[in-house]
């Protein structure tokens, strides 16, 4: 018999409930990073770092986890904040991001595939997709909140240009240590 050992592994229910614990901690804390420590300088504009605990997922879970990560937060956070409502194009698009980073940094971690992920992020997705759906619930035009955009894009850039790689070192020394598998 011919048996591939990756086939006839059994379901480690241990290994998979420690991954449910963890990605959960991670959708709390990008949620509370959401709600509490979010500066929104107007409707349109809001810096924040909860891109941090997708990044953590998308490193150790790959993309389905960073995406479930940001895709949850975000609806916890929206039934958390008063100001907030669940939207479902932003939501699909926060899991979208979270897609992004976890394609781009699950496996391969170096800084060609950071500037594409934080590229793509920021200034595909934040520039022009979010946007659209902002117009769709203010009424705002479009290339006006296009422009009033341009500086939170600018500064997420710079800080996610810092704190991404910053990050998967502190990671990779973990894994190193055997603190994180």
């Amino acid at each position: 018999m011919n048996k591939n050992p990756e086939k006839s592994k059994k379901f480690n229910i241990r290994q998979s409930t420690s991954n449910l614990a963890v990605m959960g901690i991670l959708t709390a804390l990008c949620t509370v990073i959401a709600v509490y420590l979010t500066i929104r300088p107007n409707s349109s504009m809001k810096i924040t770092l909860t891109f941090i605990p997708v990044v953590i997922a998308a490193y150790l879970y790959g993309p389905i986890g960073a995406g479930t990560v940001a895709g949850m937060a975000d609806i916890i956070g929206c039934i958390l904040n008063p100001h907030g409502m669940i939207f479902p194009p932003i939501t699909a698009t926060e899991i979208l991001v979270g897609i992004v980073f976890g394609i781009c940094l699950y496996k391969k971690r170096n800084l060609p595939r950071i500037i594409i992920s934080v590229a793509v992020t920021q200034l595909c997705i934040s520039t022009f997709i979010t946007p659209i759906w902002l117009y769709m619930l203010s009424g705002m035009n479009y290339l006006t909140n296009l422009y009033i955009r341009i500086p939170q894009i600018l500064i997420m850039v710079s800080i996610e240009m810092i704190i991404i790689p910053a990050t998967l070192k502190l990671l990779e020394k973990l894994k190193n240590a055997k603190v994180i598998i």
